[in-house]
């Protein structure tokens, strides 16, 4: 046997001696093995919906759930650092992967549970929307209708994390839907949000900022135009016009219909208009429509005529006969009127009262013959109330205008900040101003009877407001028989600076036919927003009246 067999022969003996002594003296470490039930594979929920979820931990040595730490994902964020999962799914659509994350105290051994969450839109149906000023920025929420639901309170700055702007001015929807009319509309129709004389452009059904298009430009407003090329130097928004459907026929939902629509905005004291029609009909637009007297135009319009255009044997029409676009030349005091087609044309002297030194507040069609309308002009607090109707000139009757009625001082009740609203199909209109609801007859206009203390419907301190407490906006359902008032209680506070939000919303029931108004506690919000600056119910679809055939399909 040679040297190196020795060798080999002394390793193999010391190997199986060692193997031999080894008396077991191993200390092992048993672990607590954690199993999680109750958490499914995949959750489906709407946007801003609740999420639940109760898991049920069982180990093979301990299950006490003090024992361990717990933490909720989703897509890397954070949810939640509790047992149970409450949340409310504050997120944009979309598929998530997520895990429920459990961590033995003792060991530091963590134990992960995967499961998936798909949230969609919630907005994509009828909505109370809230456009608000809170913490010096304009802010959204919104209350979804179609079934219970929590408020999403003055959630876009959280959610996008970018501002609206910082001076919220006023919400529009158009309920228009052709892909082929952006960026005014797109396939789902859209919402609109001045502020900061910007528009940003919202999806009608996801509430999100168009990423091709977040704003409204002026150059949305030039066409086919390209030489030469357009003047739209000085564009801003300053109103914009509520939408006027002049046609919308078939079923208006879903794919089986036509639609035209006429839109219109102020901006640098000129008109812009945009006829946004579907596929068998071309767009049209204008821009910077100036006064015929050269002056500037008011920031405020609005359609003389809604009359409800009529069914055929074959086709249901349920849009408005919108009449003509009344505006006002501030610059000389004059009324003129526009076209959703574009142009300005003036009212003769013979026809229409000046009004030097005013602006044009507010005004509305009526209910009342010949297209009659009922106009709201000041200068500052000092307001005055103008009756107008279409009718023929004086100097040449084959030619239509607009004629002076009545016009009367409006009182102490209107102001500047004053809010209102016209009955559709009764000679009424209501206003709110600071804490207190009002029903004015129109007809008082021709009587020479102002607006006074007679005319109180409701006050804010009657609900158990105090004197601070203002009615910033009305909003009446299209059915008429709802009004919804934005409440604030930020007193002197006009950035509404506070992390607590102070933004009421109260509920009445109407009836439109006796105009009676009953206060709805029961439905009513408080701490909904910032200072509610604009109130409006987000239609999904248009129903014109709300109702389809005799069928009510407003659910507010």
């Amino acid at each position: 046997m040679n040297l190196k067999n020795i060798c080999c022969f002394f390793v193999m003996a010391l190997f199986f001696y060692a193997c031999y002594d080894d008396k077991g003296n191993y200390d092992y470490r048993e672990i607590n093995e954690i199993t999680v039930e109750g958490i499914e594979a995949s959750y489906a929920r709407d946007v801003d919906d609740s999420l639940r979820i109760y898991p049920v931990l069982k180990g093979t040595m301990y299950e006490d759930t003090s024992r361990f730490t717990y933490r909720w994902e989703a897509a890397g964020r954070k949810l939640a650092e509790t047992y149970n999962l409450e949340i409310q799914v504050d997120m944009v659509p979309g598929e998530r992967s997520c895990r429920f994350v459990v961590k033995d105290k003792e060991t530091e051994v963590e134990k992960y549970h995967r499961f998936t969450l798909n949230v969609s839109s919630s907005t994509a149906g009828d909505l109370i929307t809230v456009l608000s000023k809170y913490q010096g920025r304009a802010e959204l929420s919104y209350l979804r209708l179609d079934k219970p639901s929590n408020w999403a309170i003055n959630y876009f700055m959280d959610r996008y994390e970018a501002p609206l702007g910082v001076e919220p001015k006023q919400l529009r929807i158009l309920y228009a839907e052709a892909s082929r009319c952006q960026p005014f509309v797109n396939a789902y129709g859209r919402m609109m949000v001045l502020a900061d004389n910007r528009v940003s452009l919202l999806d009608k059904s996801t509430l999100m900022q168009d990423t091709l298009n977040p704003y409204l430009t002026g150059e949305a407003y030039t066409g086919l135009a390209s030489y030469p090329p357009p003047d739209i130097e000085g564009y801003e928004s300053q109103y914009l016009v509520e939408e006027g459907i002049s046609i919308w026929r078939g079923n208006p939902y879903g794919a089986s219909f036509q639609q035209m629509t006429y839109f219109a905005e102020i901006s640098g004291g000129t008109l812009y208009t945009a006829v946004l029609a579907p596929s068998i009909w071309t767009p049209s637009y204008s821009y910077k429509s100036k006064s015929p007297h050269k002056g500037v135009l008011s920031a405020f319009g609005f359609w003389d005529g809604m009359n409800p255009t009529a069914d055929s044997p074959t086709l249901i029409n349920m849009g408005y006969s919108c009449g003509d676009l009344i505006l006002f030349d501030k610059t000389y005091g004059r009324f003129v009127y526009g076209s959703a087609y574009g142009g300005v044309k003036e009212i003769k002297k013979a026809d229409f009262k000046y009004f030097e030194g005013y602006n044009l507040l507010w005004g509305s069609a009526t209910n009342m013959a010949d297209d009659a309308c009922v106009a709201v002009l000041n200068d500052g607090d000092n307001c005055r109330l103008v009756l107008f109707k279409t009718g023929k000139e004086e100097e040449n009757e084959k030619n239509t205008t607009k004629k002076w009625v009545a016009d009367i001082a409006a009182g102490n009740l209107i102001k500047s900040t004053t809010k209102f609203y016209c009955m559709k199909y009764t000679n009424y209109m209501f206003f709110v101003t600071d804490g207190s609801l009002y029903l004015y007859n129109l007809l008082d206009i021709q009587s020479g009877m102002a607006p006074n203390a007679r005319n109180l419907v409701a006050k804010l301190t009657d609900l158990g407001y105090d004197a601070t407490a203002i009615i910033t906006d009305i909003c009446v359902s299209r059915t008429e028989k709802t009004i919804l008032l934005g409440v604030s209680r930020y007193g002197n506070d006009t950035e509404a600076a506070g992390e607590e939000a102070k933004g009421d919303l109260l509920y009445f029931d109407l009836n439109s036919s006796t105009l009676g108004v009953q206060y709805n506690e029961g439905k009513s919000y408080k701490g909904i927003s910032g200072i509610p600056v604009d109130v409006e119910i987000k239609y999904q679809t248009h129903w014109r009246d709300g109702m389809f055939k005799g069928e009510l399909k407003d659910n507010i």
